[in-house]
């Protein structure tokens, strides 16, 4: 799993492809549906409310004819909960495709999120 470090409370631009079992693009239109669920590693904690959560070109996500996915990430998908110095956020789109939805895939991508105040 890829991680990127990103400070806290900041809005960023997440981009990626989603791809079939063959490694090929899905384009928007052929997927059926398209969730999010943003947890906190350590603490399992749902984050923004994103559990599961309807991303299929909604709620700040957005796939292109090509499969490309641009998530405009919110200062509040960015938040620490601890005082720590990171905590690591954990981002699963998961899909569904197909006939009916029968084909289903998954990526995860982790977030360090860096305190730009952190405890003394």
């Amino acid at each position: 799993m890829k991680t990127f470090v990103l400070d806290e409370r900041t809005m960023q631009r997440f981009t990626a492809t989603i791809f079939d079992e063959a490694r090929q693009p899905i384009p928007a239109k052929a997927l059926d549906s398209l969730t999010l669920t943003l947890y906190d590693r350590a603490s399992n904690s749902v984050i923004n409310n994103r559990n599961a959560q309807n991303v299929l070109n909604a709620n700040g996500v957005t796939v292109d004819p090509s499969g490309n996915l641009a998530w405009l990430m919110s200062q509040a998908d960015n938040t620490i909960f601890r005082s720590v110095a990171s905590e690591t956020h954990i981002a699963l789109f998961e899909w569904t495709y197909g006939p009916r939805g029968a084909k289903r895939g998954n990526s995860q991508v982790g977030f360090s999120i860096r305190n730009v105040q952190p405890a003394a």
